[in-house]
């Protein structure tokens, strides 16, 4: 019966989640844009976290359709490198050229969380994309 409600679970959310983190980012962009008042750890650090999720499931779904199979995973080290090159990116290069991005260790958590995340929900294939297709 627990298995049951557990693969019930994940079915529901590997279903909803995608737009559910759309909406919840926006808002929390919305309500930052309009200075209206956040808890520190949803101002500062949800955005982080639901950017994977998003990125990668746009990835996977255009990859799906690009080649035309809806049963394709994204291989583990291409989730890895994405990753990386966001926490890279937004890390790194970004407060070298402009004073509104911070680095910060908590946002590198929180971009890892949100793979993981990912990973969980959607998984990833172990071999690399066939390139005779």
């Amino acid at each position: 019966m627990l298995d049951f409600l557990l693969k019930m679970f994940k079915t529901i959310v590997k279903k909803y989640y995608f737009p559910v983190f759309i909406i919840t980012g926006l808002l929390v962009y919305l309500l930052q844009r309009y200075n209206a008042d956040i808890p520190i750890l949803i101002n500062n650090y949800l955005n982080d976290f639901l950017c994977m999720p998003i990125v990668l499931k746009i990835g996977l779904c255009s990859v799906r359709y690009i080649k035309s199979d809806e049963h394709i995973v994204l291989p583990l080290p291409l989730q890895i490198i994405m990753t990386f090159l966001f926490i890279i990116y937004f890390e790194v290069v970004l407060p070298s050229y402009n004073e509104r991005y911070t680095a910060d260790m908590l946002d590198v958590v929180a971009y890892s969380l949100g793979h993981i995340f990912f990973i969980n929900v959607e998984g990833f294939q172990k071999e690399n994309f066939n390139t005779d297709n």
